[in-house]
C-alpha cells in the first residue's frame, strides 16, 4: 500500500468536494484521485455512478493503470476517449479488462513539482471529453497541488524533522476527548554550544536531540520544535489520574534522553541539559489556554533559577496554572461598567499600491493598576466567568459607531474587521443579534469584516459551514484568521464563502530568513489567488520582510507594525493616513 496516502490524509475533505463538483459538470461514471510512489497507486478517494470500477481506498500496481500514463507524459496531461481507438492504450492491461472506455487524468504535483498522483475521469464506455472538461479537471488538480504544497510546509519543522510549531499549536489547542501530559523544555547555554563549536555544530546537536525525543519509550507521544533551541513533548493520557501517576517517570525518561552525551559533532562529546515545565492538559478548551501558559511559565522559572531542572504543575491549583487569575477574576467583572476596556486600530495595507484598505479592531484592557492586561491573559478567564458575550457584544457595537465616524471624517467608504472567539461565532444569540443588526436602515454590513479563527472550522464543520454562509448571506464580509496553523480551513477553503485568509504570524515571524517560509507564503498566495480570495500576511514589523512580501503578485495585503502601529480612534482620526481605498 502506498504510505504517501496517510500523509494526505488532511486533504480529504478537500478532494471529496472537488470531485462531487466534478460529477455535476463532467457526466463519466468514475471520478478519482489517487497517489502513486511508482510501485503502487492508492486511490484516495473516488465518485462511481452506476457502476463502481473504482474502489476507493484500494491499492494497484502502478505498472497496470492508466494512472501511469499521465505521470509519464511530459506535461502531466492524457485525454483519451476511446480506449480502443488510441494506440496508448488499445492493449493496455485496463482496456482488456474493461473491453472498451474513456480517461482523462492530470497530474498532481507536490512542493518539488514531482508529479504524485493523478486526478482521473472514468468510464467503461467511451466518452467524448470536451476542451472545457479538460480545463475543468486541470484547474482542481492545480487546486491539490498547492493544497498539497501548503500542507507539506504546514506539518515538519526544516531542520529537525519534528513537527513546527504550527503544528504542535494545532496539536495542543485541538478539542480532545482524553488529557495529555505536556512538556515544555529549553535546552540550557546553546549559546555556548554555538559559540564554541559554531553554528552548523548547534545545528546537528539539536537535530540529535530532536531525533532522540522522537524515540523515548511514551506511548503516543508527538514531538515538535517551537522555535530556537525550544521543544515540546505531548502524550496521550487515558485518564487525568494517570498525570500524577507517570509524569515524573515521563519527564525522567524524556531528561536521560537528553542528557546523553552527544558525539560525533566536535572533536570532543556535547553535554546538554535542559530546563523545563510540565503540565496537564484537560478536555476543556476554557482552561486549556491556562494550561499551556502554565507549562510555559515554570520553564521560564526554571532557566531563571538556575536551569537543568524540571518543575511541575499542580492541577489541583488554578492559582498555579495562571498566578494572576484571581485577581484578573476579581477585576474583569467590574472592567466593563468601569470603562476600561477600549478598542486600538490597525490598518490593513495594500502590499503592491500601499494604500490603506480596512482597518481592525482590537480589544484592549487598560486597567488603572495593572496597566495593559493582553488579551491572552483576560479573554479565556472572561469567557470561563461567562462575561465575554458582553465584553464581544461592547466590542461589535463600539466598532460599528467608530467606522462610521471613520467614514464621516475621511469622507469615504472604511471597513472595519472584528474578531470573534470561538464561543461568540456558535452564540445563537450573538448570531441572531448579528442578523438583526444588518435590518437596521443605518449599519454598515457589508463593511463590517468579521474575522473568524481557523480553529473554529475543526470541528462542526457542516454547522461552520452553514453559519458562514448565513452571515455572508447577510451581507457581512468575512476572514479566517490564522490560516495555515491547522488543517480545518484547508479541507473546506473551497466552500467557505470568505473574502479573505489571514496567513499564521509565525510564518511571517520568520520570513527573511528562512526559505522554506518564503515558498510556503508563495504556495498559500497561490492557492488563494486560484480560488480569488485575498490573503494577509500579518505581523509585519521590518523593512525586510515587507520588501520580500512585495515581490509576490496582486490580491496579497500586510498588517503589522512596520505600516501602521495600532491606535485609539481619537488618535487615528486626527492622522489623515488613508491614501486611497480598494476592496480586501
Amino acid at each position: 500500500m502506498n504510505n504517501s496516502h496517510i500523509r494526505y490524509e488532511a486533504l480529504h475533505p478537500l478532494v471529496e468536494e472537488i470531485l462531487e463538483k466534478l460529477s455535476e459538470r463532467i457526466g463519466v461514471n468514475t471520478l478519482f484521485f489517487a497517489l502513486n510512489d511508482s510501485y503502487s497507486n492508492f486511490v484516495v478517494k473516488a465518485i462511481n455512478q452506476e457502476r463502481q470500477l473504482i474502489e476507493e481506498g484500494s491499492t494497484h500496481v502502478f505498472q497496470h493503470v492508466l494512472c501511469k500514463l499521465v505521470v509519464d507524459e511530459t506535461d502531466g496531461k492524457v485525454s483519451i476517449n476511446e480506449l480502443l481507438n488510441d494506440p496508448l492504450t488499445v492493449n493496455h492491461p485496463v482496456t482488456k479488462a474493461l473491453g472498451n472506455g474513456s480517461f482523462l487524468g492530470v497530474a498532481i504535483k507536490n512542493a518539488e513539482n514531482e508529479k504524485i498522483g493523478t486526478l482521473c475521469a472514468f468510464d467503461d464506455q467511451p466518452f467524448d471529453f470536451k476542451e472545457q472538461d479538460i480545463a475543468l479537471v486541470e484547474r482542481y488538480a492545480d487546486i491539490i497541488s498547492k493544497s498539497i504544497n501548503v500542507e507539506t510546509y504546514v506539518i515538519k519543522d526544516a531542520l529537525t524533522d519534528v513537527y513546527n510549531e504550527r503544528y504542535m499549536n494545532r496539536l495542543i489547542s485541538s478539542v480532545t476527548i482524553h488529557p495529555a501530559f505536556l512538556m515544555v523544555l529549553n535546552l540550557d547555554r546553546f549559546h555556548a554550544i554555538n559559540a564554541t563549536h559554531g553554528y552548523r555544530s548547534g545545528n546537528e546537536v539539536l537535530r540529535e536531540i530532536a531525533n532522540r525525543l522522537k524515540y523515548v519509550p511514551l506511548p503516543n507521544h508527538v514531538v515538535g520544535r517551537m522555535d530556537g533551541n525550544e521543544f515540546v513533548v505531548l502524550a496521550a493520557l487515558e485518564q487525568e489520574q494517570e498525570f500524577e501517576q507517570h509524569a515524573e517517570e515521563y519527564a525522567r525518561i524524556v531528561t536521560e534522553a537528553i542528557e546523553q552525551p552527544i558525539v560525533g559533532v566536535a572533536d570532543e562529546p556535547i553535554h546538554v541539559t535542559a530546563s523545563s515545565g510540565v503540565s496537564l492538559l484537560t478536555g476543556d478548551m476554557a482552561s486549556r489556554q491556562t494550561q499551556i501558559y502554565a507549562a510555559e511559565a515554570l520553564m521560564q522559572q526554571v532557566k531563571h533559577d538556575g536551569k537543568r531542572r524540571t518543575s511541575f504543575v499542580n492541577p489541583n491549583r488554578h492559582a498555579e496554572q495562571h498566578p494572576f487569575a484571581s485577581v484578573l477574576e476579581s477585576e474583569l467583572s467590574h472592567a466593563l461598567e468601569r470603562g476600561q476596556f477600549e478598542l486600538y486600530y490597525q490598518w490593513i495595507v495594500d502590499a503592491k499600491q500601499e494604500h490603506y484598505v480596512a482597518v481592525e479592531a482590537l480589544l484592549r484592557w487598560n486597567h488603572p493598576v495593572l496597566g495593559f492586561v493582553s488579551p491572552t491573559d483576560f479573554i479565556p478567564i472572561a469567557e470561563k466567568m461567562e462575561i465575554f458575550p458582553d465584553i464581544g457584544r461592547f466590542t461589535i457595537c463600539q466598532a460599528i459607531l467608530d467606522q462610521r465616524r471613520l467614514e464621516e471624517t475621511f469622507g469615504r467608504k472604511i471597513s472595519v474587521a472584528v474578531n470573534l472567539s470561538a464561543n461568540q461565532f456558535e452564540s445563537d444569540q450573538l448570531f441572531s443579534e448579528l442578523i438583526r443588526l444588518t435590518e437596521e436602515s443605518y449599519f454598515p454590513n457589508e463593511r463590517l469584516i468579521l474575522e473568524i479563527r481557523e480553529e473554529v472550522l475543526q470541528t462542526r464543520r457542516r454547522f461552520a459551514i452553514k453559519r458562514l454562509e448565513q452571515l455572508r448571506q447577510a451581507g457581512y464580509r468575512l476572514t479566517v484568521d490564522h490560516f495555515g496553523s491547522h488543517y480545518a480551513s484547508l479541507n473546506s477553503l473551497l466552500r467557505l464563502p470568505v473574502q479573505a485568509v489571514k496567513l499564521d504570524p509565525i510564518f511571517t515571524r520568520r520570513l527573511v530568513q528562512n526559505q522554506l517560509e518564503r515558498s510556503m507564503i508563495r504556495s498559500v498566495h497561490s492557492l488563494t489567488s486560484t480560488l480569488n480570495i485575498a490573503l494577509v500576511i500579518q505581523e509585519v514589523e521590518t523593512p525586510s520582510q515587507l520588501q520580500h512580501i512585495q515581490t509576490l503578485d496582486e490580491l496579497l495585503y500586510v498588517q503589522g507594525y512596520e505600516v501602521h502601529h495600532p491606535q485609539p480612534i481619537d488618535q487615528l482620526l486626527v492622522e489623515d493616513i488613508i491614501r486611497g481605498r480598494a476592496e480586501v
